[in-house]
Order: C-alpha cells, then structure tokens, then sequence
C-alpha cells in the first residue's frame, strides 16, 4: 500500500517528521489599527466605553443603584448598535469589507446615523430618570461616550448639511 519496509526486521518505514517552523509575530494587528483613520478609532473607542457603560449604575437611591438596561429595556437599541460599530472598526481594520461600499449612503453618512441614534437613546435614557432616582457615574460616562461617538462623523456632516 504504499508503505516502505525495512529489508532486515521488516518494519514500516515512515518518512522523518521535519518540524515547521513558528510563524513570526510582525505586530500586523498593530499596523493594521494604526492604519484606521483618527476618526474611526475615536467612534471604535468611545463605542467600546459606551457599550460597557450600559451595565454600569446609571441611577441611584440611597445605597441602591440601577444600571441603564433595567431601567430602559429599549437601550438595548443602543447595544446592537454598538456592537455593529464595533465591528465595522474591525472589519476596516483587518480590511475585510467596508460597510457602505454600494450604499445609497457614504460611510461617513452612516457612521453619523448610527452614533446619533446611540446619542438620542442614551440622551432619552439620561432625562428620563425614574421618579426618585438621582443620577449615577454610569449615566454620565454613557452621556459623554455617546457624544464622543458622534462628533467625529456627526458634526462634519451637520456642518456640511448647513452650507447647502
């Protein structure tokens, strides 16, 4: 079948087993997230913050306190979206795809949609405070997250939108 056997004791003869060398670590991710633009790393970082900022107190009562998510279930809009900027940042990083490629809409234009959309929610979340309730450390990091987000997208396109 294939198999060599050794003329004097008539054992299988295997071929020698050449290890293959380590891959080398050239700190491609690195360069990679280096290349995305200042822009995208601030709206993938402050996105980040953000989606943890939700699990975090957002109000307070005495001794108790109460993260955003239990108390506005529809702040769940505001994870997914999130999560899909999160991704879209590694995705350009690792250049796999890009998200508007053959959109009706530029990317700027649909990063802007989504981290306004992530400020009016979590903008809603903080004004609506439940009866009671003061706010809490968690609503003011989601607060200065979400506008973090935003600004580097939503402000040049606002600005553009007016000199029309």
């Amino acid at each position: 079948m294939g198999t060599a056997l050794c003329p004097k004791c008539g054992a299988a003869i295997r071929p020698p087993v050449i290890p293959r060398p380590e891959p080398k670590r050239s700190g491609k991710s690195r360069q990679r997230l280096s290349a995305l633009s200042r822009s995208d790393r601030v709206v993938g970082l402050a996105t980040v913050v953000l989606l943890i900022s939700f699990w975090l107190p957002w109000y307070r009562i005495g001794p108790f306190s109460v993260d955003g998510l239990s108390v506005h279930g529809w702040l769940f809009i505001a994870v997914v979206n999130s999560i899909v900027l999160v991704l879209y940042v590694l995705i350009t990083a690792f250049e796999v795809g890009d998200l508007a490629v053959q959109g009706r809409m530029s990317k700027e234009q649909v990063l802007a949609l989504i981290t306004g959309v992530n400020l009016a929610l979590v903008v809603l979340g903080v004004v609506l405070k439940p009866a009671g309730f003061g706010w809490s450390w968690g609503a003011l990091l989601a607060l200065a997250a979400a506008i973090a987000g935003f600004v580097p997208f939503g402000i040049p396109l606002i600005e553009a939108r007016r000199r029309r």
